[in-house]
């Protein structure tokens, strides 16, 4: 019996749960920071995938443009990486709501 790490297992849970409506989404989400790295990971995460076209939320106006100035980049690191391959990469400004 092989063993599977924990990572795996919850990729494959995410995966389930989601079903085949939210394949693609899940994929590109769980292979975002290795796309982008980890510190455009913590400022920006995918919003939606539709029509091969991935959604990016970012926190502020000077991580958008940076994620902007990356984007043929980072399109051509999803065409290596994932399964999932979008044609276009759009970014949107949206803050995290309050926690109080």
């Amino acid at each position: 019996m092989a063993l599977q790490s924990i990572a795996d297992i919850g990729k494959t849970l995410a995966l389930r749960l989601g079903g085949e409506r939210y394949a693609s989404f899940i994929r590109l989400y769980l292979d975002y920071k290795e796309v982008v790295g980890e510190l455009l990971a913590q400022k920006s995460h995918p919003y939606r995938y539709k029509d091969d076209v991935l959604f990016v939320a970012v926190e502020n106006n000077s991580w958008l443009q940076e994620l902007v100035l990356k984007k043929q980049e980072l399109i051509a690191r999803y065409q290596a990486v994932s399964r999932i391959k979008p044609k276009d990469i759009l970014f949107f400004i949206r803050t995290p709501k309050d926690k109080s």
